[in-house]
């Protein structure tokens, strides 16, 4: 009775041990995650990122967002790519740790102010972003700088910072 009590114990333990290291390794990369930047509600724009994975160290974004800005509206497009450095040596994981890489940006606005004083336009932007990205169980928390410049604006827009701080949370698998 004893010997059976001890392997069934034993039996439970390798099991446990196996199921929590098999969940933990399922965690412990991941390749894809979307967030979006609340951060961003307090300066009138409101976007959201998906990020996929295309090697240990590289990664591509599309993002979508909508900007408020006094009486400009505007909805576009962007997207760039991310090196992942492992800066700090912290052996992390794919999509994970500091990242920094080119961006662009399209977007189309929208004047709702007087009528004839500007026009509808559109804005292409370049620029350039430097991120540090945390994941716990598929949370994800985003945190760094980007810099747009634009290329081509409407006349008569203004308001638009080449500087952004980004504070993102979303979620990775």
């Amino acid at each position: 009775m004893k010997l059976k009590y001890i392997s069934t114990m034993i039996l439970a333990f390798v099991f446990f041990a196996v199921a929590t290291n098999n969940s933990f390794a399922a965690k412990s990369s991941y390749s894809q995650s979307i967030t979006a930047n609340p951060l961003g509600l307090a300066f009138g724009l409101l976007n959201a990122t998906y990020e996929q994975q295309l090697s240990p160290n590289n990664s591509f974004t599309v993002s979508g967002y909508y900007f408020s800005i006094t009486d400009w509206n505007a909805y576009g497009i962007g997207g760039s790519y991310r090196w992942y450095i492992d800066l700090f040596k912290t052996r992390q994981k794919p999509i994970e740790g500091f990242s920094v890489g080119p961006k662009a940006g399209f977007s189309f606005w929208g004047w709702d102010g007087i009528t004839g004083i500007y026009d509808d336009g559109m804005t292409i932007t370049i620029g350039g972003e430097a991120l540090y990205k945390w994941v716990w169980d598929g949370f994800a928390l985003e945190v760094g700088i980007n810099l747009d410049f634009p290329v081509i604006k409407p006349k008569g827009l203004s308001g638009l910072t080449p500087f952004g701080l980004v504070a993102a949370v979303g979620y990775a698998w």
